[in-house]
């Protein structure tokens, strides 16, 4: 909604808090076929399409490392758990978000560049995205597919690199005296 797009339907799955959130808010419902996905979504362009696809893994990677790092140096083992899924979740976003967040730019230059069933490989779901590039059948299809591939997989090591990993950082020596 910050970028000018609009959300009428969320999905999530129960087992990520889908029955209790759709209590709480007209717009989420529990279930779906994947933990959670916007499939009421109208973006009001490809900078909100990018931005609502990146943001959440934007913030919650950088912050669960940072609480894993805490909780590693605290020793607790529950906290660490917890938050070492939070800062690796982008590993899980591989083949949905990962992918389609860099798809995005990658499937809109192919477009400006004459490939005019570009956007048609934009998803955020690789295999279901896969099978599109097999149908319309073009070496363009599987060149820009692989493309968002790739991105998708540079996308998330950045955001690990930039996250600052999860192991506690050694102290500064301090000198005597």
């Amino acid at each position: 909604m910050a970028t000018g797009g609009s959300v009428t339907r969320l999905e999530i799955s129960p087992v990520f808090g889908g029955r209790l959130l759709e209590r709480h808010f007209s717009w989420i419902v529990a279930g779906g076929e994947y933990a959670g996905r916007l499939s009421g979504f109208a973006p009001a362009g490809d900078l909100s399409y990018f931005v609502t696809v990146a943001l959440p893994h934007v913030l919650l990677a950088p912050i669960g490392a940072a609480l894993a790092r805490r909780a590693a140096r605290g020793r607790t083992a529950f906290g660490f758990g917890a938050a070492l899924a939070a800062a690796l979740q982008p590993l899980a976003s591989l083949t949905g978000d990962a992918y389609e967040a860099a798809s995005i730019p990658i499937t809109r230059l192919a477009r400006v560049a004459g490939f005019s069933a570009a956007l048609d490989l934009r998803g955020d779901d690789v295999a279901k995205v896969a099978a599109r590039a097999v149908s319309l059948g073009s070496p363009a299809a599987w060149t820009v597919f692989v493309a968002g591939c790739l991105g998708g997989v540079a996308l998330v090591a950045l955001l690990l690199v930039v996250s600052g990993g999860v192991a506690p950082r050694p102290e500064p020596a301090t000198s005597p005296g």
